[in-house]
């Protein structure tokens, strides 16, 4: 008996296609995946892990980086605050007048002088002095604000010496005022040796 496939239906040229795809497919693919899956699902695992562990990493260094940057500034900050020069004084105490809106009547700065105790700082610098007047007409009240803010909130190191407060003749609210004070700064124009008996300040 001749078998004639011309009269076989076509959804048994499909089912036995599929059949063999699937055949071949398990043969070369599927079994094969079969017996790898427990590495391979390792592996995935491990490279999850992995990505996870230089996430975290990449993290760290952006923290560290940051750390870096806030201490660089703070040290630039600590470093123009550590020196600075008789120019810096000047300019930074005719501000802070300016802003209260009290107007020198005289503003006298001395010649510099080195420090009569030759201190110099850890880094080698020389102690300066120097003398500064200041004469105004004002309140008893911006007075005192103006004394506060050298004596705790100005870059500068200075000592007052003096203040006089004398009340005006003609305004009963206001004074005339004269203040005398010394400012102690670092001259970073000169750098010196320093001495391991050599007297040190720092500030």
């Amino acid at each position: 008996m001749d078998l004639d496939l011309s009269k076989m239906p076509k959804f048994v040229y499909i089912f036995v296609v599929t059949l063999v795809v699937a055949i071949l497919y398990w043969i070369f693919i599927g079994r094969s995946l079969i017996e790898n899956a427990p590495t391979m699902i390792q592996e995935h695992q491990d490279n999850v892990a992995l990505i996870v562990k230089y996430d975290n990493a990449m993290n760290q260094e952006k923290v560290i980086e940051a750390e870096i940057e806030k201490n660089t500034q703070e040290y630039d900050k600590r470093q123009a605050e550590m020196f600075i020069d008789l120019k810096t004084c000047s300019k930074e105490l005719e501000q802070e007048l300016k802003s209260r809106n009290i107007k020198l009547k005289t503003y006298s700065i001395a010649e510099p002088e080195e420090d009569t105790m030759g201190r110099v700082s850890s880094g080698g610098y020389k102690v300066y002095t120097v003398n500064i007047a200041l004469a105004f007409t004002d309140t008893y009240e911006k007075t005192l604000d103006i004394l506060k803010y050298v004596e705790t909130q100005s870059k500068g190191c200075y000592n007052v010496n003096s203040v006089n407060f004398a009340p005006s003749q003609t305004d009963k609210n206001k004074g005339d005022v004269n203040i005398a004070m010394t400012l102690y700064y670092y001259d970073t124009s000169s750098v010196v040796e320093i001495a391991t008996e050599a007297p040190t300040t720092g500030k």
